[in-house]
């Protein structure tokens, strides 16, 4: 079988998923992927069908003996599988969850509940990791970025450093009113003292 014929059953089984749940393709899939298969979590169907033919489509741009071309159709390969164990896992988990229950908070919710509860100092280094994880993530996007081969990947890879300066900024203004607030009971402290 010649790469062409290949690439033609992989475009068949995605479309055979989208024609499964062709009565649902707006269906929000509530599954946690990893960054490296999908962009996004909670998306609806089409979202990842459409990341699944893009993959399709890279793989099908390059030649056999790229480096990338293996790292493609491994990708494409945990994408397909994250995607339909995700489809096949919601209707025993449908059944269990009651229809008025509201669905479990976010992870990244989670941490910030937890976060706000440490005492200010702690808090404060870890602004400062989270600081640090945002700088190197950026700066691995970035490489990405001048990496990629086609306009499409360097827009959505433009998007996602975009995300993250925002979400970096957002760190910054944090440990900003939290730098103040510390050095104005350190203040109140030293005034208490005298």
């Amino acid at each position: 079988m010649n790469k062409q014929d290949l690439i033609q059953r992989l475009e068949q089984k995605i479309q055979q998923i989208g024609t499964d749940y062709a009565n649902s393709p707006n269906k929000i899939i509530y599954a946690k992927f990893s960054r490296t298969l999908f962009s996004e979590d909670f998306q609806p169907l089409s979202f990842y069908l459409n990341e699944l033919m893009y993959t399709v489509k890279q793989l099908s741009d390059l030649p056999q003996d790229y480096p990338q071309y293996q790292f493609y159709a491994d990708k494409l390969l945990g994408q397909y599988k994250a995607l339909t164990d995700a489809l096949s896992a919601p209707k025993a988990a449908s059944r269990a969850i009651p229809k008025n229950s509201t669905l479990r908070r976010s992870e990244r919710e989670r941490i910030r509940d937890e976060l706000n509860q440490l005492p200010p100092r702690e808090r404060l280094a870890k602004y400062y990791e989270f600081l640090q994880t945002f700088n190197e993530k950026i700066d691995a996007q970035q490489d990405l970025a001048s990496c990629a081969q086609s306009e499409q990947e360097k827009a959505r890879l433009q998007h996602q450093i975009e995300l993250t300066r925002q979400r970096r900024a957002r760190c910054l203004e944090a440990i900003e009113v939290l730098e103040e607030y510390l050095a104005f009971k350190d203040e109140q402290e030293e005034s208490d003292e005298r």
